[in-house]
């Protein structure tokens, strides 16, 4: 029955026509596929961690929690808060739901907020119906983004990880290789610059360690 729903509704990270959530303004299908790595990686309501990952650089907490919505199917995440879950299973049981508002594609909630235990008590029918294997979550790797969101480098411990072909783990090591360079002349930029400036004195003032050194000799 679960295979026949998502042959139905098409796989999670497939293309919108197969998927039929709504993009939110500034979204792109590549950027989703990685929103969904990321909540499963770390959760939904890890905002933060997320951000820190700089796998969507240029996505704030808002934009975040938006598509999020969008991609479960539904407005209110409180239930959810979290859990690693299988979001495309969500997604499937909201989209097949009777006589319900939607706004966006997504299900609206039109009945009274739960109380504290009722949230917890929905949180763990959630986490017993859609959370997924740690051993899948073990397996997720984002990538990581410069800020102009441009160039995708990983470590090498997860360049050298199984996931990926011989040519792929090539490209990555280019990728790495160029970052590596990148970093190191700036390293060296910032060196070059401290020695010319010397050091400061008390009152905050460069002075140059030469010429300090030869005053000091005049006034003895």
């Amino acid at each position: 029955m679960e295979k026949q729903k998502r042959k139905k509704h098409g796989a999670h990270n497939e293309s919108k026509s197969l998927w039929n959530y709504t993009l939110s303004p500034g979204w792109s299908q590549e950027e989703v596929k990685i929103l969904k790595l990321a909540l499963q990686k770390f959760g939904i309501g890890k905002w933060r961690s997320i951000i820190q990952s700089e796998c969507l650089p240029d996505k704030s907490i808002g934009q975040i929690y938006i598509q999020t919505q969008r991609m479960l199917g539904q407005q209110s995440l409180g239930d959810f808060m979290g859990l690693q879950i299988d979001l495309e299973k969500v997604w499937i049981d909201n989209n097949q739901k009777k006589g319900v508002m939607r706004k966006n594609g997504c299900v609206i909630n039109t009945g009274d907020n739960p109380n504290k235990e009722e949230r917890k008590q929905r949180i763990e029918e959630n986490r017993q119906r859609y959370s997924i294997q740690q051993e899948e979550i073990n397996k997720i790797k984002l990538p990581r983004f410069k800020n102009d969101c441009v160039a995708k480098y990983f470590t090498i411990q997860e360049i050298e990880n199984d996931q990926f072909t011989s040519i792929e783990k090539l490209q990555h090591f280019v990728n790495l290789e160029t970052e590596i360079e990148k970093k190191l002349k700036k390293i060296q930029l910032m060196k070059s610059n401290a020695n010319g400036i010397g050091y400061h004195n008390g009152n905050g003032n460069g002075i140059n360690n030469h010429n300090h050194n030869n005053h000091l000799d005049e006034q003895k």
